[in-house]
């Protein structure tokens, strides 16, 4: 069934390619979130009747490619195509399908070429499920590269055409393929010194990885080279430049994929294959807290000063993205369940945030913070919804993002890898938040009037409050969801705990 998900959005990029209609692009985001939902039901039903659903559930294995040794004592190399549901992808595909399906639905695109770039939004939706749902190293990273492809035609091809929209496209590609490459070898590396030391297979599946684990002076080296992929992918400090680039000269609307969709890649991945190679987490672990603080704190402060809601919007992103980083180097259950969840929410509201950010500019001509004003007496629905985003986005309890924050929290409180000013700089993370969040929505939407664009046609402001309801709903009822991201994590963090520390929570 979990092929049935994955396959959706490539066979609707096919049907797309021959009959360039918006029709088809929305039935096949639809019927990926139907299908999504059949996943979750089965799910739920299986879960129940299996001892290691916390690593696949519902699951998919097929041999990509091997051969023979000559000398018969390695049967083949083995390398799959392996796919799985856990609980954190479960949730994050579900948002990332519903995140296509408002996106098909969004009015305001100018599609210049649908015969290409319909095909590309739904390639982009498609890898990314491949990527959250990998099993597989070599897999993984496949998905994790080819995403990249659909999106650097849309980022060429949906604003006007002009030297600004070909650097961004060549930055976007550059950075995250120079941040991918080491992650690679990487790979290669971890899976040979797997087979020599462990004398089996060449392999890069992912619970043969837990089962013979790395040396421990091997696993640094490797694991370096995975959260420099992931670090760039999530966009975080100081390898930021692309998603700047990105806000600044794309339109928004298209913006949505990179980072409602596109970054989460990093977040999921890093999330999964950090287990096995606990010594190395573990010894940069307290690096990686202090850069996260770094970036939570420094992109906030940041933000606070810029004068066009595109580098605030940016900014913001990467601040918030960065507690992803600081709950996973927190290395306890808490901690890793709140960066699930964290990710979950933030696909979300950066959906809604920025789809009412390009709704302002494209109907004010500005993105000047300065030049707006007012816009409350003649946009209500917009107002409220904002309102609501930036609520949400300071983690105000009783919406989507407080559960994850407060998670995160308890696991850089309880660490074994974070100091305690750690801790306290990431829980002033929050008041930075408010700090450049509040002054925004003062400005913008209230005071004296400087434009009077008329409000989100109702067609939108449909589409906006199913996510706004989904923000509000899984603020006040996050326990069926965090239950099922908790039975995939906290395994796993033990693991970790067991191997490094010889402690069993």
């Amino acid at each position: 069934m979990i092929v049935f998900w994955i396959l959706v959005p490539f066979v609707g990029a096919l049907a797309a390619l021959l009959l360039p209609r918006r029709i088809v692009w929305q039935i096949a985001a639809l019927l990926q979130v139907s299908v999504g939902l059949w996943m979750v039901y089965a799910y739920y039903e299986k879960a129940a009747m299996e001892v290691t659903y916390y690593l696949r559930t519902l699951s998919y294995h097929m041999p990509w490619w091997g051969y023979q040794t000559g000398g018969g004592w390695l049967s083949r190399y083995k390398i799959a195509l392996s796919f799985g549901v856990d609980g954190t992808a479960l949730w994050m595909g579900l948002a990332a399908s519903l995140v296509g399906a408002v996106l098909s639905f969004w009015s305001s695109w100018n599609l210049r070429q649908p015969r290409l770039q319909l095909p590309a939004f739904l390639l982009v939706q498609g890898f990314a499920l491949w990527t959250f749902f990998s099993y597989d190293l070599i897999a993984f990273y496949v998905g994790f590269e080819a995403g990249l492809l659909p999106m650097y035609y849309l980022i060429l091809t949906l604003g006007e055409p002009s030297s600004d929209t070909r650097r961004t496209a060549q930055e976007f590609l550059l950075y995250t393929i120079l941040g991918s490459l080491p992650m690679l070898v990487g790979i290669l590396y971890g899976a040979s010194e797997i087979s020599r030391v462990h004398s089996v297979p060449f392999t890069t599946h992912y619970q043969e990885w837990l089962q013979y684990p790395l040396p421990p002076d091997t696993q640094l080296i490797v694991y370096l080279t995975f959260v420099l992929a992931f670090w760039v992918k999530l966009g975080l400090f100081p390898l930021h430049g692309w998603m700047l680039s990105l806000y600044r000269h794309v339109p928004l609307a298209g913006v949505v994929l990179s980072s409602a969709i596109l970054t989460k890649m990093g977040g999921i991945g890093w999330l999964r294959w950090l287990p096995a190679m606990p010594h190395g987490h573990f010894y940069a672990a307290p690096y990686i807290g202090v850069l996260s603080v770094v970036s939570l704190l420094g992109a906030g402060l940041a933000a606070y000063f810029q004068k066009h809601l595109r580098e605030w919007l940016a900014l913001s992103s990467t601040s918030h993205l960065s507690m992803v980083a600081l709950g996973l180097a927190a290395t306890s259950a808490a901690g890793h369940s709140g960066a699930a969840w964290f990710m979950v929410s933030h696909a979300l509201l950066a959906t809604l945030q920025l789809l009412l950010v390009a709704f302002v500019i494209t109907h004010t001509g500005t993105d000047q913070i300065d030049s707006l004003g007012g816009l409350a007496q003649s946009m209500p629905q917009l107002t409220a919804l904002w309102v609501l985003a930036a609520l949400a986005s300071v983690g105000v309890p009783g919406l989507s993002q407080f559960p994850g924050e407060l998670l995160i929290f308890t696991g850089a409180y309880t660490s074994f890898t974070l100091r305690r000013a750690i801790f306290i700089a990431a829980v002033l993370g929050i008041v930075v938040s408010a700090v450049y969040t509040i002054p925004v929505l003062r400005k913008v939407l209230f005071g004296t009037p400087s434009h009077h664009p008329a409000d989100l046609p109702r067609s939108q402001v449909a589409l906006l409050w199913s996510i706004g309801s989904f923000v509000i709903l899984t603020g006040f009822i996050a326990g069926p969801f965090l239950v099922e991201i908790q039975r995939t994590t906290t395994p796993l963090v033990e693991g970790i705990l067991w191997q490094v520390l010889g402690i069993k929570q």
